[in-house]
């Protein structure tokens, strides 16, 4: 019944997502039938940079939008004008805080990945230099592991705010990342948000051990501290 109903609070975020990639990746064939087409002086190699860069900011996005793993569901407003969404009804539910969390937090990681693998295989496909399957799989795998330093936060996010907030809290701290790891070194080779990319490291390149090991660390970490909040905080 919890995964059930976990998949019922997600399905139309998860559903949304995926029609907002297709969207996106189709792009190549739906502009021609439009009449419409992309500046022959574009370069291949600069509009696979593009997509790349998007496929990120999708992968981000995901990770954010589908951390509705949190019990907190209602929106200020909606707590203020007597509507409580399903957060009364899944606290009554006889089973502990940590399963709900865990099973919560496990299908929107299982959702967040599928997007991912998909992005990151759409970007691949359109890369100008053919990719092994080898090469392809280790992408995909460093891609899903960063991202889910993402999601980590979002589900502390969602532990700790309303749901208004939780998508620019998350937005706000990765943008603090980026900046970051753009001024310091440091901060660059750990960087989830660095591991993620294939600019920075290029799917030829040896694997990125510090932005995976680090992702994993981050991970774990926010996860543990989403369960000592979800368990100790007053609903």
């Amino acid at each position: 019944m919890l995964w059930y109903k976990a998949w019922l609070e997600t399905r139309w975020r998860f559903l949304f997502l995926i029609g907002s990639i297709l969207l996106v990746w189709l792009e190549p064939v739906w502009m021609p039938a439009l009449g419409m087409k992309l500046p022959p002086s574009l370069p291949a190699s600069r509009l696979w940079l593009a997509l790349q860069l998007g496929s990120i900011l999708l992968s981000l996005f995901a990770a954010i939008f589908l951390a509705g793993s949190g019990v907190n569901s209602q929106t200020t407003y909606g707590l203020t004008s007597g509507f409580h969404g399903s957060m009364l009804f899944t606290l009554s539910l006889p089973v502990s805080r940590r399963r709900l969390l865990f099973v919560r937090a496990g299908l929107g990681a299982i959702q967040t990945s599928v997007l991912v693998a998909i992005l990151a295989g759409l970007t691949l496909v359109q890369r100008p230099i053919a990719t092994t399957a080898p090469e392809a799989l280790t992408y995909v795998m460093r891609a899903i592991i960063c991202t889910m330093a993402v999601y980590a936060l979002s589900v502390l996010l969602a532990c700790l705010l309303d749901e208004m907030w939780q998508f620019s809290g998350g937005c706000l701290f990765w943008m603090a990342v980026f900046i970051l790891q753009v001024r310091f070194v440091g901060v660059a080779r750990i960087s989830p948000l660095r591991g993620m990319s294939l600019i920075s490291y290029p799917i030829s390149a040896p694997i990125p051990w510090l932005p995976i090991v680090a992702s994993l660390v981050l991970a774990f970490g926010l996860l543990y501290t989403s369960v000592l909040v979800l368990q100790r905080k007053e609903y």
